[in-house]
């Protein structure tokens, strides 16, 4: 099986924008959570200098991942330096809890 996880960690206030986008390109399931961390931004006027951010994970096909990741950055794209990052990491195997079978290939590729 060829599966991959894009994980994107980027501003809270773009969140609708990512979701309208992932939608208009094709039926993706993703999961959402809010995360606070550091990184080239620091927010000075927190307590313990983290920033809000959400993460957001997609689990898709090989082919798609890079689909998923392109549509993910220009979505969230604000031009400054606090935007966040995305990852894509392999999988090894996928399964759905509610049938108990492994997720097949066709069920998460993207057109």
């Amino acid at each position: 099986m060829s599966f991959k996880k894009v994980t994107a960690i980027f501003d809270q206030l773009k969140l609708v924008d990512v979701e309208n986008a992932l939608s208009k390109n094709s039926h993706i399931g993703f999961t959402v959570h809010s995360v606070e961390g550091k990184g080239a931004y620091v927010n000075l006027y927190s307590k313990n200098a983290l920033s809000s951010h959400i993460q957001m994970d997609i689990y898709t096909h090989n082919l798609s991942a890079h689909k998923v990741a392109k549509i993910i950055m220009q979505a969230a794209c604000t031009h400054s330096e606090d935007e966040g990052l995305i990852s894509i990491t392999d999988i090894d195997e996928l399964f759905w809890i509610h049938t108990q079978k492994a997720v097949s290939e066709d069920e998460l590729l993207i057109e």
